[in-house]
């Protein structure tokens, strides 16, 4: 800000004297101006929505989850693949949960837990050909969410003939944006193109937004904002850790939430520690007793996307760059946590794109995005090397499951055996818009 503000004073002033002996004509004229208006659902509304369709095309990267021999793969803004993976080598996409506003999910003892905007929701799920929706599970207002995520394109707007663009102002108490209308009106504009004082300016409050006591509960990657810990759900909104006491129903009760002061991404649990992956590091937080999460440390650096993982001794991060990460870094770190009150890097990595991971002994298997599936070496923490490369169009998330590891791409779903590291044996590739039943 010591630079930023005088350069900010000059350029006022210099804006000042140039129009200083003009006199400014502020005419008006009537124009066609494109409104864009917001179409609102309470979230009662859009939980009757839900419903269980038969298999439907996969064409974005989710979160992904497995639990027994089945995959759970969101489809983002859309809903839930459910894959049968009962034999690994032939996958069967059996159903889609039409689920508006689903990112992330968890299941403990056959109930599915997923968030849908700003609500979380649970499914019944002990019949897999037949899940149901618990009627009054539903906890409101619970996540910060994009209220823009379908805002119209500008492909859109070209369907249109208009002068201008006007909005208006999102009233939230209304309820969730599910749609936008576009509606052309005659407004009176200023000789500038400046909307009249009846056109109102858009206005936001959005945030833009991954061994237990429970029986039964999901295997999720590096990249999920949903995790089980014991009788508790732990989940993440923006710079909260979001906690429900899941009850003997059942049933997610509000339990408490804890502010990280950062903008928190993803969580991996190992043993009594819970790593927490934010935009610019890695917290810890003590889950001895799940219900209470105390605080250990946290290790800071550039902002980046950053999910992470652990073993014993060390935690691996891999920073990503890109238009939504706020840096060009890309690489792998390695932190020493042997002393949880002194954390430092010991190791790091060049990368292209990565985004999940996961530790088998002393190998890394990343997801390096367009750079396809990496294994890394890791016997000398200090000095990561990158032992095999393995192409495939999108790496996104890995999760592992003895002896195979199950990795999500674009629109492929890629399943390894991984029992003679650092050699992936390719057990199937499963391409979801190929296998419609």
């Amino acid at each position: 800000m010591k630079i930023i503000t005088p350069i900010f004073y000059i350029v006022i002033m210099s804006i000042g004297f140039i129009f200083s002996g003009c006199e400014l004509i502020n005419e008006s004229e009537m124009a066609d101006v494109a409104y864009l208006k917001p179409i609102y659902a309470s979230v009662d509304e859009l939980t009757m929505d839900i419903s269980i369709d038969p298999p439907l095309d996969y064409a974005q990267s989710g979160k992904v989850i497995t639990y027994g021999d089945y995959v759970f793969i969101n489809s983002p803004n859309k809903g839930i693949h459910i894959v049968d993976n009962t034999d690994p080598v032939n996958p069967i996409n059996k159903s889609f949960i039409s689920l508006v506003g689903n990112l992330d999910m968890a299941i403990m003892d056959d109930y599915l837990y997923a968030d849908m905007f700003s609500a979380l929701v649970v499914l019944d799920i002990s019949n897999m050909d037949e899940p149901i929706l618990m009627e009054g599970y539903t906890v409101e207002d619970v996540f910060y969410f994009d209220q823009y995520w379908n805002y119209p394109s500008w492909e859109d707007l070209q369907n249109y003939e208009y002068d201008h663009i006007g909005y208006e102002v999102l009233d939230l108490s209304q309820g969730i944006v599910l749609d936008w209308e576009i509606e052309i009106k005659q407004e009176e504009v200023n000789s500038y193109g400046r909307l009249g004082p009846d056109i109102a300016t858009l206005e936001s409050d959005e945030i833009m937004i991954e061994d237990v006591g429970s029986a039964n509960i999901s295997t999720a990657g590096s990249m999920t904002r949903f995790l089980p810990i014991d009788r508790f759900l732990y989940t993440i909104s923006f710079n909260e850790l979001v906690l429900f006491e899941v009850n003997s129903s059942h049933q997610p009760l509000r339990w408490g939430k804890l502010d990280t002061e950062t903008w928190a991404e993803t969580l991996f649990r190992f043993n009594d520690v819970l790593y927490v992956g934010s935009i610019n590091g890695m917290l810890m937080y003590d889950v001895t007793d799940s219900g209470n999460p105390s605080y250990i440390n946290r290790i800071e650096h550039f902002r980046s996307c950053d999910p992470v993982v652990a073993d014993e001794e060390f935690a691996y991060v891999t920073l990503r760059g890109g238009t939504n990460c706020w840096t060009d870094l890309n690489e792998l770190q390695i932190i020493d946590i042997q002393d949880p009150h002194n954390l430092n890097v010991v190791g790091r990595h060049i990368l292209f794109n990565p985004h999940g991971l996961a530790v088998i002994g002393d190998y890394l298997i990343v997801c390096d995005g367009t750079a396809g599936v990496k294994v890394v070496g890791v016997t000398d923490r200090a000095s990561p090397t990158i032992l095999n490369i393995y192409p495939i169009d999108f790496a996104y998330d890995v999760i592992l499951s003895h002896p195979n590891a199950l990795v999500v791409g674009e629109q492929v779903m890629y399943q390894y055996d991984i029992s003679n590291l650092p050699e992936l044996v390719k057990i199937s590739e499963f391409d979801i818009l190929e296998n419609i039943n």
